[in-house]
Parts: structure tokens; C-alpha cells; sequence
């Protein structure tokens, strides 16, 4: 597993120009996703970068996020020029780029975040078809850290109904961001935000179905969402006794000195297959935390 807020499953949302709710934010979910894009009015946005610095101190005690703007955007700059402080002193892990629109987009983004060491810190948010078509290629770029979907977005760019039903048109662009993140050695992507605040059960359902997507956690725009999103994405009681058997086992394989074994049930273990059970093991422990 990589570092610990790769863990973090419910990420909640708050706009920049909000800093009395950080603290809020932080005690309700896993993380927190501070916005400087599409939750600050263009207006807003030089204070919102000024006040961060105070208003973050030192931390929230949650793993933190900074949504920048769009590499295409003047606010772009703007926003690493204030954020790259915050990553410094270890207030903020990392930053959601949105709108990366390209492979070349992505390497700006992570020109522009060079000077912050060699931990990759770059989260892509997708929102576009061109985007999604070239997910493998963002993909690689040194610095990316991981990929998502902007669902709110991709929905318009790709002409499909408005809200959260009917996600069929988002199977193609769910599936390339997971197959692309996985092919590229990233972590699982996170969900993207239920934009229903009101519907607690279709948040439910559309997080089943993309945790058997291979998706792993979720953005939230409301405290209320963060405890369905926990629930669908932390591991089940049985994922939990399968991975401490598949554990156990790989401690008899490491003292044997073999690689492969099978458990009892017959079900074969290697390498991935330990990764897996490992994930599911830290998973458990963050969450019971």
C-alpha cells in the first residue's frame, strides 16, 4: 500500500472561500477536498487562495486536498503558486487538477508541481470524451498519483440526461479509468460525487455498482453522504476473513519459500492475489480506527 490518506474512502467537499467549515469537514469525513474550481466564483478566488495558509494552520488532522483549476485556466498558476507552501510544511497531500483534458495538460500540471519532491501528488479529474480517450496516456505522465471522473461534466460533453439516473452512459468511461489506473501501477480511482443530496438510496446503489467496478472510495458533497459512502466502500465482513486467511497463508509461503499456494476452499494464491488481501487488511484497520 502507498501512504496512509490513500486510504481515506469519504472525501467531502468544501468550497475555499468556506474556511469555517474546514474543521467541520474534517471531523465528518475521511478527508477533505478544499475547491478552488467550480465551488468559488472567478471573483473569489484571489482571497480564497490568500486565507488558505491561516485557515489550514497546522492541518485539519485528516488527509487533505486542494481541487486546483484547470491547466488551461490563468487560475491555474495562480492556485499552485498558493498551494505549494501548504504541501511543503505537509498541510496538504496532494491536488485534484481539474479538467486535464490531455496528456500534455497532465505534464504541465506536473511541471508546474516538479519542485515538490518525488511523492506523486497529481490527482486528474476526467471530465471530458477527448479526456477519457486518452485516460492511459494521462495515465503515465511521471507525477500523476491517480485518475477520476467529473461525472457532471462527462454527462453533458457526452449528451446524456441530467442527474443521477441513468448512469448506463458512463459504463465505457467508468471502466477506461479503472483499466487505465490499474494498467499504469496507480491506486484505485475514487467515485465520483452523487450530486443528489436527497437520495441517500441511490448513493447507495450507484456506489455498490462502481465498487464492483474497481472503484475505491468516494467524493461527497454533503456530510450526510459520508457514512453510505463508508459503508459501500469499506471491505465486507467476509472480504475481511478471506484476506487474513490469504495473509496467514502467505506467511506459511514466505517460511516455505514458495509463491504460489491454494487455501482450503481451493482458491489460488500469488502475489496479486496477497496485494489484494493486504489492501483489504489496511483498509480494515483504517476504518475500525
Amino acid at each position: 500500500m502507498g501512504a496512509d490518506w490513500e486510504l481515506a474512502l469519504a472525501w467531502l467537499y468544501v468550497p475555499a472561500t468556506r474556511p469555517d467549515r474546514f474543521a467541520k469537514a474534517a471531523a465528518a469525513a475521511d478527508g477533505v477536498v478544499i475547491d478552488l474550481e467550480d465551488a468559488v466564483h472567478p471573483s473569489e478566488r484571489a482571497s480564497a487562495r490568500d486565507r488558505l495558509a491561516a485557515a489550514l494552520g497546522d492541518g485539519l488532522g485528516v488527509p487533505t486536498v486542494l481541487r486546483v483549476n484547470a491547466p488551461s485556466t490563468p487560475d491555474f498558476d495562480l492556485d499552485i503558486a498558493a498551494v505549494t507552501p501548504l504541501v511543503r510544511r505537509g498541510v496538504v497531500q496532494a491536488i485534484r487538477v481539474a479538467k486535464v483534458d490531455s496528456a500534455d495538460e497532465a505534464r504541465r500540471a506536473a511541471a508546474a508541481t516538479a519542485g515538490w519532491g518525488n511523492d506523486r501528488r497529481l490527482i486528474c479529474q476526467l471530465e471530458t470524451a477527448r479526456a477519457v480517450r486518452d485516460a492511459h496516456a494521462i495515465a503515465v505522465v511521471d507525477g500523476v498519483h491517480s485518475l477520476m471522473l467529473g461525472e457532471a461534466d462527462l454527462r453533458a460533453d457526452l449528451g446524456l440526461p441530467r442527474g443521477t439516473s441513468h448512469a448506463e452512459g458512463l459504463l465505457l468511461s467508468r471502466l477506461t479509468v479503472v483499466l487505465a489506473s490499474r494498467a499504469a501501477g496507480l491506486p484505485s480511482p475514487l467515485a465520483s460525487a452523487f450530486v443528489n443530496v436527497a437520495d441517500a438510496e441511490g448513493l447507495a446503489a450507484d456506489s455498490a455498482v462502481q465498487r464492483a467496478l474497481g472503484f475505491l472510495g468516494r467524493s461527497c458533497i454533503h456530510p450526510a453522504q459520508v457514512p453510505t459512502v463508508r459503508e459501500a466502500f469499506r471491505p465486507a465482513a467476509a472480504d475481511v476473513e478471506w484476506a487474513s486467511r490469504v495473509l496467514a497463508s502467505a506467511t506459511s509461503m514466505a517460511d516455505d519459500g514458495t509463491g504460489v499456494a491454494t487455501l482450503a476452499d481451493g482458491s489460488f494464491i500469488d502475489a496479486p492475489v496477497i496485494r489484494q488481501a493486504q489492501t483489504i487488511a489496511a483498509l480494515t484497520a483504517r476504518t475500525a480506527s
